[in-house]
């Protein structure tokens, strides 16, 4: 029995979750905000990684990185990454986030909160380079970029489409 237990605590590796708004979007699109948006709060239902194998479109193969809901103001993250969740995963190569957005608030300095609508109920983006391998005692960055149209913002038509991508950093 004892064996068992080592190997099952021992036999994962951790992967840590950080999230921030790229300063420079790769289309040369600069997703800093007009100075009227002082807040883009957005709460992600939870956030979930892929083992790759699986099917992607039940729950087979999804693990939750973050497990409740979690507000993140995404002005707040423009230049500063924050940490969202670190987790043992267990040995197997993860290729996906899936993000579940339950509600998208603009603060503006005039007109006060917003409330936008994420048009997918769940968003999937593909971790870059086909992903990570977990492997027993590998301790993996795992970064999540989002940004949004600052001309969108500004619209005010009530959708917020996000621009989204995933990539393990250094």
């Amino acid at each position: 029995m004892a064996g068992y237990f080592f190997w099952h605590d021992y036999a994962q590796g951790t992967v840590t979750l950080s999230i921030s708004d790229p300063p420079q979007l790769q289309n040369g699109n600069n997703p800093h905000y007009d100075s009227s948006i002082l807040h883009i709060y957005i709460t992600f239902t939870e956030i979930d990684v892929h083992q790759a194998g699986f099917g992607t479109t039940n729950s087979t193969g999804w693990y939750a990185l973050v497990r409740s809901p979690t507000t993140v103001d995404m002005i707040s993250v423009l230049n500063n990454p924050r940490t969202l969740a670190s987790t043992n995963l267990a040995t197997g190569t993860y290729d996906q986030l899936r993000f579940p957005v339950s509600t998208a608030i603009v603060t503006f300095s005039s007109t006060g909160n917003v409330t936008y609508t994420i048009p997918s109920s769940s968003i999937k983006v593909s971790i870059t380079g086909g992903g990570f391998q977990s492997s027993p005692g590998a301790k993996v960055n795992l970064h999540l970029t989002i940004s949004f149209s600052n001309s969108e913002i500004l619209a005010m038509n009530g959708n917020l489409t996000p621009h989204a991508s995933a990539q393990v950093v250094g």
